[in-house]
């Protein structure tokens, strides 16, 4: 029986995100709510080397992709390397979530467009409204209709989703923020492993930026609060993957 998860790691937090030197894979295996020790971790960003197909296929359950402050449309080789893995894995429909940076690369791979958004950066709280097919999706489902806060930083957005996929919500920003390509991948804009004070740390890190680009980072932090159900898609995938 596949009882174990793989983390894709693609980044690492910034400093102020993670006094204690947290990790992306600490903050999606407490939304997941498992053990530490059926979990996998591959820092791919750092080359290191994703398991053999045939590992995969007999190991996990389901495969997650974290965020990264790499870019899609810059095609680093390691993102290139990514998605030719995943390309081999899909025939065996091993379950994949991939969040921010992950629902971006995920929707390149799969045909869908990716750039930067003429909208510009998203970053603190916002509002995800969902489409009525959300209550039928297994994943989406358990998310509140029809509007729900959502923590997220990101610069670029999925400008069209992949062909035969669907799209189940939506924000000012993001017209495709989460979608579903057949009935095993999933990718979600929102970071759902993310609270308010990850977030914080974000939007002082990148002060200087945000201001530079005519945001006003103290309203943003001022606006902050945690979203604890958007959370639960990660706990929610593996359920659903842990009973396929």
């Amino acid at each position: 029986m596949k009882n174990k998860f793989l983390i894709i790691q693609t980044g690492d937090p910034v400093p102020l995100s993670a006094p204690n030197g947290e990790l992306f894979a600490d903050w999606f295996i407490d939304g997941m709510q498992v053990s530490r020790n059926i979990v996998d971790v591959v820092n791919v960003h750092k080359r290191e080397t994703l398991p053999s197909i045939d590992h995969a296929v007999k190991t996990y359950a389901g495969i997650l992709i974290t965020g990264s402050k790499a870019m899609v449309t810059e095609s680093d080789d390691w993102v290139l390397k990514t998605q030719s893995w995943l390309r081999q894995t899909m025939p065996h429909k091993i379950p994949v979530l991939g969040i921010c940076f992950g629902h971006q690369l995920l929707a390149d791979m799969l045909g869908g467009e990716v750039a930067y958004n003429p909208k510009g950066r998203r970053m603190g709280l916002s509002r995800c409204t969902l489409s009525a097919e959300a209550a039928t999706d297994p994943l989406f489902q358990i998310l509140p209709q029809p509007k729900f806060d959502v923590l997220l930083s990101h610069s670029q957005t999925v400008i069209s989703p992949p062909p035969k996929s669907m799209v189940f919500g939506h924000t000012e920003a993001d017209a495709n923020h989460l979608f579903r390509y057949q009935d095993f991948i999933w990718g979600v804009q929102y970071h759902p492993e993310w609270n308010a004070d990850i977030t914080a740390g974000y939007i002082k890190q990148r002060s200087d930026d945000l201001k530079a680009e005519g945001l006003q980072p103290d309203l943003l932090l001022a606006e902050l609060k945690d979203c604890p159900e958007a959370k639960k898609v990660l706990s929610q995938f593996v359920k659903i993957t842990s009973n396929a």
